[in-house]
């Protein structure tokens, strides 16, 4: 019954056992994570000449530069980023999803291999010829990117991890019972090697 018992659980955790070794070995040499995480950042022009009216008093960190829509004037206060008009010091609002694709164009215009050359407004996301989403904050200019390389990588992670079923709850289950189930297949294992020994 024991040997009986030690083999069906064998079997039963051989595809999570195959899964980890498989995804750690991916998170070990990681392959194709150069092009998933790369930094995407708006195209920066030179500057003439600073132009700042004034400085508040609140202001802890001020940056100025220029893109493919004129200069940007941010300023950071208690932790938190704001965009400026630099010629009446108001907080320039979020333009139109058309300006903001102009943006993006001209940013991914670096990589065209890998998106394309055009950007499409969807929601609150844009989205390159090639299917990589991109999320801009308008306060900070931080643009984000998100391809199918890195939504794959978020797979394998999932499943390394033990989230198979995207609720918390069931993973932790299946995640208990999984460790459950090692540890009694080790028990059973070497009380088999202990009761062959005395055997012999």
């Amino acid at each position: 019954m024991t040997g009986k018992l030690h083999k069906w659980l064998g079997v039963l955790l051989l595809l999570p056992l195959i899964g980890w070794c498989i995804t750690g070995a991916i998170f070990l040499f990681q392959p194709g994570y150069g092009d998933a995480y790369t930094k995407l950042e708006p195209r920066y022009y030179p500057l003439a000449d600073l132009a700042i009216v004034s400085v508040q008093d609140e202001w802890l960190e001020v940056r100025q530069m220029k893109t493919i829509l004129g200069r940007h004037l941010l300023a950071k206060t208690d932790q938190v980023w704001h965009q400026y008009q630099a010629d009446t010091m108001t907080i320039k609002a979020r333009p139109a999803p058309a300006v903001i694709e102009r943006l993006l164009e001209d940013a991914i215009s670096i990589d065209s291999d890998r998106y394309g050359t055009n950007v499409t407004n969807d929601g609150n996301e844009y989205v390159t010829d090639t299917g990589v989403r991109l999320s801009i904050d308008w306060n900070t200019l931080n643009i984000e990117q998100y391809g199918n390389d890195r939504a794959l990588i978020d797979t394998l992670y999932n499943v390394h991890y033990l989230r198979w079923t995207g609720n918390r709850v069931a993973d932790n289950i299946i995640a208990v019972l999984g460790l459950c189930g090692l540890v009694l297949t080790t028990v059973l294992g070497a009380t088999l090697f202990f009761r062959q020994r005395g055997s012999s």
